[in-house]
């Protein structure tokens, strides 16, 4: 349900226009709705009472009742996107809010409690029916213990000498049954009365012992049952509530990192409106809020790639390659950006076989960004090196600068979104936060890793890539 919210979320918000993840999220949501009526239904057929029944209808109750909160925001998916295609996107969030994520919080909730509840009154019912039962067979032990003592009164008044024995064992059978020790049997050999009698009492016995060993196991296997799907409901309700955490994180560095360019912007605008300005000035606001513009949208196609790549809709052409060319590529483009800030790139890319399965595109825009950050961050007049070693079953680009290094406090987290390190001595560089994680989930899908260390004015990150065998 979260997920599907999610993705009625991102069509509203985000205006996309592929169906494929939407779609995919309905039919699963479906087929688990699906799934618990089948339970539901072979759950059903165990059940051998009318109140066991009863109980069975309020879960079918309670699963349709989901099936109509699916229906019901469905039919408001489509109220929503009329809203948006209307140009009333406020309304169509306030709608999203109310009748989809609002309900979500609230009725599921309200229905994965009541079906906890649920389990846990049927387990106090079962077992409160098996003390029934329990309290049942001992008054039909002393009843069998009474009539037993009672034939012995009877006959030993001129049977004393010969029923001792018999009596004396039928006295004991009974006090072990009455004492709950089903496993207790009469032996007696003499075919008379007391033979029929002793009989009975063992298969009065034997079948007491099978009915408590069935009661004990359908308890025993109630109880794995009731804890099996306690946990699968924890979990599920865990996993919704870390979803949602992610979602509102998510949502919240969004609107922190297009703060300030927006502030920037305002702020430019409003100056330029002030008074009379010459037309070198208005030229120099216009500039400014051009950079700034470029700066936002290169952030939100940076957004926009890694929540495509979270849900799997960024597709890679994996196909075999020669990586000393991708990465000659990615140097071309880089040594532009060395010369205009006053650097100097050395590489060293030996002409070697170093065949790997990959997306040339992909590792070239992964290349390219570990190439462009050793320049933002490298001292003016260093040299930037670069080699390529091809040592099965590996191949490994390094890239080595000079500049101030990263601060060891920092270095765990160079790969989280949006995260940039305070460094002393470097100078203002603009960046968003993400161009590192971009880089390690490309290099990651290739079946590679990324590792950054930074000591003594160098910062050394080296891309490792599988060979094809």
């Amino acid at each position: 349900m979260n997920r599907y919210s999610e993705n009625i979320a991102e069509l509203l918000l985000l205006g996309r226009t592929e169906l494929d993840d939407f779609n995919a999220s309905r039919r699963s949501l479906e087929d688990s709705l699906a799934t618990m009526t089948q339970l539901l239904d072979r759950e059903s057929a165990l059940l051998r009472t009318d109140e066991d029944r009863a109980q069975e209808a309020e879960e079918r109750t309670r699963v349709r009742n989901m099936q109509t909160l699916f229906e019901s925001i469905d039919l408001t998916t489509q109220r929503l996107m009329f809203l948006r295609e209307q140009g009333q996107q406020d309304a169509a969030v306030d709608l999203f809010r109310t009748e989809i994520e609002e309900r979500l919080d609230a009725e599921l909730e309200d229905d994965i409690s009541a079906a906890i509840a649920d389990e846990e009154a049927e387990m106090l019912a079962m077992e409160e029916r098996t003390s029934q039962l329990e309290q049942q067979l001992t008054y039909l032990v002393l009843g069998i213990s009474f009539s037993a003592l009672l034939v012995a009164i009877l006959a030993g008044a001129w049977l004393t000498g010969a029923l001792t024995r018999p009596i004396k064992a039928l006295i004991v059978a009974a006090r072990a049954i009455g004492d709950g020790d089903l496993s207790h049997r009469i032996d007696y050999d003499n075919q008379d009365e007391f033979f029929d009698l002793a009989e009975q009492l063992n298969t009065a016995a034997t079948r007491l012992d099978e009915q408590r060993s069935e009661l004990l196991r359908i308890q025993a296997g109630l109880e794995t049952e009731v804890a099996r799907r306690t946990g699968q409901l924890e979990e599920a309700n865990s996993r919704l509530q870390r979803l949602d955490q992610m979602r509102m994180l998510f949502l919240a560095d969004i609107g922190h990192e297009l703060r300030t360019p927006l502030t920037v912007l305002r702020g430019e605008a409003e100056v330029a409106l002030r008074g009379t300005r010459t037309i070198d000035d208005y030229r120099e606001t216009l500039q400014l809020i051009g950079q700034l513009t470029q700066q936002m949208g290169s952030l939100i196609d940076d957004l926009l790639f890694l929540s495509r790549a979270e849900v799997g809709a960024v597709r890679f052409e994996m196909q075999p390659l020669a990586l000393q060319d991708v990465l000659e590529i990615a140097l071309t483009e880089a040594r532009v950006l060395a010369g205009t800030n006053g650097l100097r790139l050395h590489a060293d890319v030996p002409d070697l076989d170093c065949p790997v399965q990959g997306d040339a595109l992909r590792l070239t825009q992964a290349f390219l960004i570990v190439l462009d950050n050793a320049v933002k961050y490298s001292d003016p007049g260093e040299r930037i090196d670069i080699w390529l070693s091809c040592t099965p079953p590996e191949a490994v680009v390094r890239v080595r600068s000079v500049g101030p290094e990263i601060p060891a406090s920092d270095l765990p987290f160079v790969f989280n979104r949006f995260y940039r390190g305070h460094q002393p001595g470097v100078r203002n560089t603009s960046g968003s936060g993400l161009g590192l994680p971009i880089a390690r989930w490309i290099v990651d899908t290739h079946g590679g890793c990324v590792e950054l260390t930074s000591a003594h004015r160098q910062t050394l990150v080296s891309i490792h890539l599988p060979l094809i065998a």
